[in-house]
């Protein structure tokens, strides 16, 4: 039988389990997004922050150099340190001219990959918008570089009065140019500290998302764990009233088994239990009675063979009657024998009733119990007439099953009609996947409606005429009852009996 509370608890187990599994790989999943959108932001926020300084500080560094070309070329004429200063101001100018030229190009590929990257429309908007700042820078400070690069090639030519004119409008450009990469650098921090909110608003939903799924698997837990041990619990208290009950002996009480019943097999086991300490209680009933008849069966002949003996043990008596008396004392000793052997019998039956059963020839088991009464049919001149063709075969204990018919016949040969030839016609069937056995004799018969449950029991016997101990009816009975099968009896006096025996 399936174990239904530990099937159920390995499920409930499961479903928890597979709750928490699922919880925490949510929790897990959330937390490797936010990571991973922190390391976005750090992929695209620190190498364009490097860069964009990069390109201020080198932008400094040239309006630096460039204010000393211009001051180096107005005095050249008057040292050659001067001269010496003017070639190396020029010459760095244009060296970080290069270098911003490329970090402009660099930054714009960052911010180009970044926008490619990203997919919230917010940052893309963001990202849109710096890109083309960052553009602008790139135009602007090719136009700047080229009118300073006029500027230091007239100072070269000695042109300083044309140069200087034109000197004043680099250094208005220079200091917009300036003033934009501030703007730049402002944006971008803007949109840094933009998508650091959003992280963190994704890391405030994903903590409300696991604590809310959290909440709700503690709700779901307490609501199962609830009902799985109400489900448990009530039918345990009926257990247990029905336990008490059954202290007390009431052994026909039953535990009503409620629907869908996660301890069906509990409940079931212990009906069953139940049932088998009924039958046992039943059992014990039955031997007490079936003693007490033995007890009484057996008395009459000890206390008729302990008076004959004590007549014996007199001087007056005579010789005749001393025959007389030790005669009945024999009889007296017969019949307690015969008692006493019935009894040996009928235990050994009761001890081999968990005998192994096997496939039967009913033909061949019948030939058994004729040949264990031949003298008993051959003086009655019993004819015996046999039909086993609609069942040939019994899956049944050999012994039971030929102590059933060996009893029958032997009843039926005690119990014979003496005006009439004794015919007993046995027959085997199946009905509703069933074996049954038919017996019929011409006896004497019986009123069976009177008599009916009266002759199974022990030391019955409904004819006084012939030597019996009573104890065959009730044999079969046993024998039957302990293979749950079922006896019914036909009979009417001087028309016979027919037996039915439900075999199995």
């Amino acid at each position: 039988m399936k174990n239904r509370v530990r099937d159920t608890i390995l499920r409930r187990s499961a479903l928890i389990i597979s709750l928490i599994l699922i919880l925490g790989a949510i929790a897990l999943l959330r937390i490797i997004t936010t990571h991973k959108d922190v390391e976005d932001v750090a992929e695209i926020d620190l190498p364009l922050i490097e860069t964009l300084t990069r390109i201020e500080t080198n932008q400094l560094e040239q309006s630096i150099n460039f204010e000393r070309a211009v001051r180096y070329a107005n005095d050249k004429n008057q040292t050659s340190l001067n001269e010496q200063n003017f070639r190396i101001a020029d010459s760095t100018f244009r060296y970080l001219a290069k270098v911003v030229d490329e970090d402009l190009i660099a930054a714009e590929e960052q911010v180009s990959n970044a926008f490619n990257l990203t997919k919230q429309e917010s940052q893309k908007s963001s990202l849109r918008v710096l890109l083309l700042y960052v553009k602008k820078l790139e135009v602007d400070h090719t136009s700047y570089e080229n009118a300073a690069f006029v500027v230091l090639d007239l100072l070269e030519e000695g042109r300083n009065e044309e140069a200087l004119i034109l000197a004043d409008k680099v250094e208005v450009d220079e200091d917009q140019f300036n003033k934009q990469i501030e703007g730049v650098l402002m944006r971008h921090e803007i949109f840094t500290e933009n998508l650091m909110k959003e992280v963190e608003r994704e890391e405030v939903i994903s903590m409300e998302l696991v604590a809310t799924l959290t909440l709700i698997f503690v709700i779901f837990a307490l609501i199962a764990v609830y009902t799985f041990s109400y489900r448990i619990w009530r039918p345990l208290e009926d257990i247990r009233d029905g336990a008490e009950k059954l202290g007390a002996g009431q052994f026909d009480k039953k535990i009503k088994l409620r629907s869908n019943s996660i301890t069906e097999d509990i409940v079931e086991s212990f009906n069953t239990m139940a049932d088998k300490l009924q039958k046992a209680q039943s059992d014990i009933d039955k031997f007490i009675n079936f003693s007490y008849r033995t007890a009484h069966d057996l008395k009459a002949p000890i206390k008729n063979m302990k008076s004959l003996l004590g007549m014996l043990d007199r001087d007056k008596i005579s010789s005749s009657h001393y025959d007389t008396v030790l005669n009945n004392a024999r009889r007296s000793a017969v019949k307690l024998e015969t008692t006493v052997n019935a009894l040996i019998e009928f235990n050994k039956i009761r001890e081999q009733l968990g005998t192994k059963k096997e496939n039967l020839q009913f033909d061949s088991v019948l030939k058994d119990a004729v040949g264990n009464l031949v003298v008993q049919i051959k003086d009655s001149n019993a004819k015996i007439r046999k039909d086993f063709s609609a069942c040939p075969t019994l899956f049944y204990p050999r012994e039971h099953l030929r102590t059933i018919l060996q009893n029958l016949l032997s009843n039926a040969i005690k119990y014979r009609d003496p005006d009439k030839d004794l015919l007993i016609d046995i027959k085997s069937t199946t009905a509703n996947g069933r074996t049954i056995l038919f017996v019929r004799d011409n006896g004497l018969g019986f009123d069976s409606i009177k008599h009916g449950e009266e002759m199974i029991k022990p030391f019955v016997r409904l004819h006084t005429h012939t030597e019996g101990t009573g104890l065959g009816m009730h044999i079969i009975n046993t024998i039957l009852t302990y293979h749950k099968g079922t006896l019914k009896v036909e009979s009417a006096p001087k028309k016979g009996a027919k037996f039915t025996l439900q075999l199995n």
